[in-house]
């Protein structure tokens, strides 16, 4: 049954009036249409023409006008929502679970349709951790009928038929040189360079080696794949797009499945499906918060860790500006430098013998180079002289200055362009700043900089999923994604460090009660979001997180978020002794291989501080660890 339409746009995150959480796979329409109806859209000139939505949710103005249909689509943001604007087109009724009215003359509809929220790289990553049981035996090659056979391609064409996608679209095949050949055969094959990848596609390792992966995104020039058999296991992989041994693509033309299937296969949303109910919702933030405390970024580790194989010579050089003046300071055994992940700045500390022609003051640059490169660039902050003559420095970076308190209203905005606002009025210089993406809106009263800052990359973390660090570089504000802050080259393990400890606590960051306040000045009282965790009130006591909120949006989500953040106790891992490596800050991922007697780990693990310690011509590193399934 195809209906004249007019199609609109909105983004919320609030329920929808089904119960539901609206995803890129729903939409608002008119009573007459039923709760649970599948809508193919067409004839609007966009991206939307062939997807698939089902009918969650109301709207004062989503009405049939005439002989036409107003569907509201959600869409993932505001500016999205804008840009598609009003349009005309048609909408195919492909299934309902209740009958889809038109006026007077009510028919059912008796086509199946497949849930559009399933697609070929939601499949793969519920595989995630599978292992074959040796010499390649996996359920997949069972079901190819090739089991004991190299099984990447086979866990690919698995994970297309468990997704309903036919044999037209991605071929069943073993063979990675099979299945490229059949993608170039129809002309849906694109070679690396000339292409930039989508969620859904396989990218084709043909280049000294043999291998395929199935794409599930890319961020900035990062390629981030779903892969069997790597490793003897199903696992997550992120490669440079120019990575060498990839050939191309091999892009499936999911618009061919048919409108008894979800035409959105390769190209849906990381978060089409996200929060199709309250219970996939936290099942979603309990993922999304473990990343936030390093557990879902401790990945296995794999072929690509490389042991260290030459000891820094640890070589430390001071340099000093003062003014038009610049010279190198001899600088005593004992020099550190510290970084923390969170609210604190880069810190320098070091001695050297006073000497009036080498005078170092408040406010001058510090460069340090170790072993010819460049590791630190900030200011001297404090000096004092002991009675021996020698002076004791204390320097810090540019992140010193977010110490400084501000009031700061802001609508709209991503945690980078905040970050930018706040460089522009502090005088700070930025360099790399990763895109965000997520937009909020907030009144940050007498806040310190980090703070301010902290509390927007927490909300993105919220709603994305994603961890970012802030951090200066040589005396530039960077951001990063810590995705992509490995270091393979700093192994932590029982000859590369000295020793080891580690504990737990709920003194400090722990909480088993959230309770979230919004003053809604519309109804004149206070909204009150709490959640509590009634199991360890009974063993801790009350451990309660308060905050005030300033959109009701988020109330409910945030609070359930913070509880699953903090209700657990605080775990630490510290390492002594590490060679030293200059890649290595505060949120970088190493690799982590110890044996803590009643545990061992094996994962990458988040670094939530370290202290580079020079003395004795050795360059070595004291770290805080978390993540890696060790804090779980």
């Amino acid at each position: 049954m195809a209906l004249k339409a007019q199609y609109t746009a909105y983004h919320d995150t609030i329920r929808s009036a089904d119960g539901s959480y609206p995803n890129e796979n729903t939409c608002a329409a008119p009573p007459e249409i039923p709760f649970g109806t599948k809508i193919k859209v067409s004839g609007t000139g966009t991206y939307v023409d062939g997807r698939v939505y089902t009918v969650t949710d109301r709207g004062r103005l989503v009405k049939k006008t005439g002989d036409r249909y107003i569907f509201d689509l959600w869409m993932p943001s505001e500016s999205q929502c804008r840009s598609f604007g009003r349009r005309n087109g048609w909408a195919a009724v492909t299934g309902s679970s209740q009958k889809a009215k038109k006026g007077k003359n009510s028919k059912k509809t008796s086509k199946k349709t497949r849930d559009s929220g399933c697609d070929i790289v939601s499949v793969a990553a519920k595989e995630i951790g599978y292992r074959e049981t040796g010499n390649n035996r996996t359920k997949y090659g069972e079901w190819y009928g090739a089991n004991g056979a190299a099984w990447c391609h086979m866990f690919a064409s698995w994970c297309a038929a468990k997704a309903g996608i036919p044999v037209s679209v991605i071929p069943k095949t073993a063979s990675t040189t099979e299945g490229m050949e059949w993608f170039k055969s129809r002309g849906r094959f694109k070679y690396k360079g000339k292409y930039t990848p989508k969620r859904g596609d396989l990218v084709y390792f043909k280049t000294g080696r043999s291998h395929v992966g199935i794409v599930e995104k890319v961020t900035g020039s990062t390629l981030h794949t779903i892969e069997g058999n790597s490793s003897d296991k199903v696992a997550r992989r992120t490669y440079p797009l120019s990575e060498k041994t990839i050939t191309g693509y091999g892009v499936p033309e999911y618009t061919r499945i048919n409108a008894s299937g979800s035409s959105t296969g390769g190209t849906g949303s990381t978060d089409g499906s996200r929060k199709q109910s309250s219970k996939e919702e936290l099942k979603y933030l309990k993922k999304v918060l473990e990343r936030h405390s390093g557990t879902a970024i401790g990945k296995s580790i794999d072929a690509e860790v490389k042991e260290t194989s030459k000891l820094p010579e640890g070589k430390a050089v001071v340099q000093i500006s003062n003014g038009n003046i610049k010279f190198t300071l001899p600088v005593l055994d004992g020099m550190k430098l510290a970084w923390e992940r969170k609210g604190t700045p880069g810190k320098l500390t070091f001695e050297a013998p006073y000497e009036k022609g080498f005078k170092a003051v408040e406010g001058n640059t510090v460069l340090l180079k170790v072993d010819g490169v460049k590791l630190f660039k900030g200011y001297i902050f404090s000096r004092k002289m002991s009675g021996d003559g020698i002076m004791s420095y204390t320097a810090y970076d540019q992140l010193r200055y977010l110490k400084n308190k501000e009031t700061l209203v802001y609508k709209k905005k991503t945690a980078t362009e905040i970050i930018k606002i706040i460089a522009g009025k502090f005088r700070l210089e930025c360099g790399e700043l990763a895109d965000t993406g997520y937009r909020m809106s907030a009144i940050e009263d007498d806040t310190t900089l980090f703070d301010i800052i902290q509390d927007a990359l927490d909300n993105t973390l919220i709603m994305t999923g994603r961890v970012y660090v802030l951090y200066d570089s040589l005396g530039k504000l960077c951001l990063s994604d810590v995705s992509g802050m490995k270091v393979n080259s700093c192994v932590v393990d029982m000859e590369t460090g000295e020793g080891f400890t580690y504990g737990t606590t709920i003194d400090d960051g722990v909480y088993n009660q959230v309770k979230l306040v919004y003053e809604n000045k519309k109804k004149g009282k206070y909204d009150l979001y709490i959640t509590e965790h009634t199991i360890n009130i009974d063993r801790w006591g009350v451990l309660q997180y308060l905050e005030k909120i300033d959109t009701p949006d988020l109330g409910k989500l945030k609070s359930q978020a913070l509880l699953m953040l903090y209700n657990k106790k605080q775990k630490n891992l510290s390492v002594s002794g590490v060679i030293g490596n200059c890649k290595v800050r505060a949120g970088s991922l190493v690799p982590v291989l110890l044996d803590l007697k009643d545990m061992k780990v094996s994962n990458y693990m988040m670094v939530e501080k370290v202290t580079h310690i020079f003395k004795n011509r050795r360059h070595v590193m004291d770290m805080v660890l978390s993540g890696g399934g060790f804090d779980a």
